[in-house]
């Protein structure tokens, strides 16, 4: 079982692929701006290449973004704090962003998990699912946050609790990256408000954990009930992270 040291670096030294950084750069006094290049071994999402990602974490921002924008970035970003994401900031962000065509497409926040809470048992009958069984599931929308579909970030294992023959809710994780796996939960609307959600979230991270990868969680600043859900499972809020998208591909 891994440490919560070694846990976040673990997550610093992904993020750094990720953003074309050093893991030495989460320690520096200042902030750090970097041209995005994409390095072998980052995680591969839609907004990959983008213009502009930024990262907050503990007290440090990353920025990666094309060379087209890296002065003004060095100008206004280098000795920003973590405020950063305060909506003044971030409309002069996508003031920015939209000179070139740009704009901001989405903000996240992400959990990591705290090994020390780790021991529970499943409050109801409960199945478990590895990557080939998963596949039963592709078309059914009931799971859309549980699981992804997509050979970029491939399901690896769920877990399901039942009431009888019907489910009651799913938590999916997907290799993200060779290190790190996202957890997913969906719970239907009939079972909410059970525990069900965060048993789930427990009983998956702490399997992920024994299998010698590290699970992380995200949601959005406004969906409180995800943001509970993480915490009640022992999960703990670890960085945030931006990304831009081309304006004119969104219309398309």
């Amino acid at each position: 079982m891994y440490t919560k040291t070694e846990i976040l670096q673990i997550a610093k030294k992904q993020l750094a692929l990720d953003y074309n950084c050093q893991i030495s750069d989460f320690e520096k006094e200042k902030n750090t701006i970097v041209e995005n290049k994409l390095a072998y071994g980052r995680r591969i999402y839609d907004n990959d290449g983008c213009f502009l990602k930024l990262l907050c974490f503990g007290d440090k921002v990353i920025v990666s973004t094309s060379s087209m924008m890296m002065s003004w970035c060095e100008e206004k970003m280098l000795n920003r704090d973590v405020w950063i994401f305060e909506y003044p900031k971030l409309r002069a962000i996508d003031k920015k962003l939209q000179e070139f065509g740009h704009e901001i497409a989405d903000i996240h926040h992400y959990y990591l998990p705290n090994p020390k809470e780790s021991c529970i048992k499943p409050i109801i009958n409960i199945k478990w699912y590895e990557s080939e069984d998963i596949l039963q599931f592709e078309d059914d929308d009931r799971f859309e946050e549980a699981f992804v579909f997509d050979e970029n970030h491939p399901d690896m294992l769920a877990v399901a609790a039942f009431e009888g023959d019907s489910i009651m809710g799913m938590a999916g994780a997907s290799a993200d990256s060779k290190t790190m796996w996202q957890i997913g939960i969906d719970v239907l609307p009939e079972y909410r408000g059970r525990g069900i959600g965060t048993n789930l979230i427990i009983l998956l991270k702490n399997e992920i954990l024994k299998r010698g990868k590290v699970p992380f969680y995200g949601t959005v600043e406004s969906h409180f009930h995800s943001q509970n859900i993480a915490i009640n499972a022992g999960f703990f809020p670890a960085w945030a992270e931006l990304y831009s998208e081309n304006k004119e591909e969104k219309e398309d």
